[in-house]
């Protein structure tokens, strides 16, 4: 009989260690503050903030680039909202992108995936009744906008559009669609060529690429022509960006016409006009 009693307290024992272990996980897991959206982003700042400043990252690349973030936060001189990095399609799943070629069709859909999870994200803060803004630089500025096209310009409370184009030109998303790259050569009058670069790419860089035409061949002239207002949305742009080109008369037409803020950077290119940008943060997303 002594056997069993030793042996059914073990059991006892084992019991309540799995159960305390199940619950210590269980704690841990709700403990995160936004578990519900915990795997689609990273967060920076005060979590208790009711302004939330949500990034839609540029590149695109493969990895999520919180140092870039934490830079721009600091840089913003923010101290008390809370920054939320949303990942996209390239740096949830990395590996789908650096082994093989995707096709421009794929880099669509995959584009795609990633606007619905930047959706994802605002909605979910939304919901809480925060303030939300969202921050959209070079390739983060074709995803803003591609937000916007799907699902109207109310998602969000604002937008910071730095660096990118409503219409970029067809020579550079046709080249990117291929998985080349170009680049703006200006002449001293303004004008500008688009180059082909010749430079060899990997596997991984002709994805970027194509990742990036999958929103940059949209007319978003087009696309967000049946919003009548648009005065939610500061861009930024430079008037010699070396990688998007500068907005065209066209397309700084469009965005006046619709109350758009615009900041226009003379003799800036893609980096200075993102360095001008982000000291705009501060101002906008009090």
């Amino acid at each position: 009989m002594r056997k069993i009693n030793l042996f059914l307290s073990a059991i006892v024992l084992v019991s309540m260690a799995f159960i305390s272990s199940c619950s210590k996980d269980d704690e841990s897991v709700v403990a995160h503050p936004f578990f519900e959206i915990k795997d689609d982003a990273t967060f920076h700042g005060n979590y208790k903030s009711d302004i939330v400043v949500v990034n839609s990252q540029g590149g695109p690349v493969t990895e999520i680039e919180d140092d870039i973030l934490k830079d721009i936060i600091q840089e913003s001189k923010i101290n008390d909202a809370l920054f939320v990095n949303v990942n996209q399609a390239q740096t949830k799943e990395p590996h789908l992108f650096t082994k093989s070629d995707i096709t421009f069709g794929d880099a669509k859909k995959y584009d795609k995936s990633s606007v619905e999870r930047l959706k994802k994200v605002v909605d979910y803060f939304k919901e809480k009744n925060k303030k939300v803004y969202v921050l959209g630089i070079s390739f983060g500025a074709f995803m803003t906008q591609e937000l916007i096209a799907s699902y109207g310009i109310d998602v969000a409370d604002g937008y910071l559009i730095m660096v990118g184009r409503l219409d970029i030109d067809e020579d550079t998303w046709k080249a990117f669609s291929e998985g080349k790259m170009t680049k703006y050569v200006y002449e001293n009058n303004g004008n500008y060529t688009i180059e082909l670069l010749t430079s060899e790419l990997n596997v991984e860089e002709r994805n970027m690429n194509r990742l990036a035409a999958g929103l940059g061949f949209n007319r978003y002239t087009e696309r967000l022509k049946g919003i009548s207002d648009l005065s939610k949305i500061t861009y930024v742009y430079g008037n010699k960006d070396d990688q998007v080109g500068p907005l065209s008369v066209d397309e700084t037409k469009f965005l006046e016409d619709r109350k758009a803020q615009i900041g226009k950077n003379v003799g800036a290119n893609h980096d200075q006009a993102i360095q001008a940008g982000v000291s705009l943060i501060n101002q906008l997303f009090k």
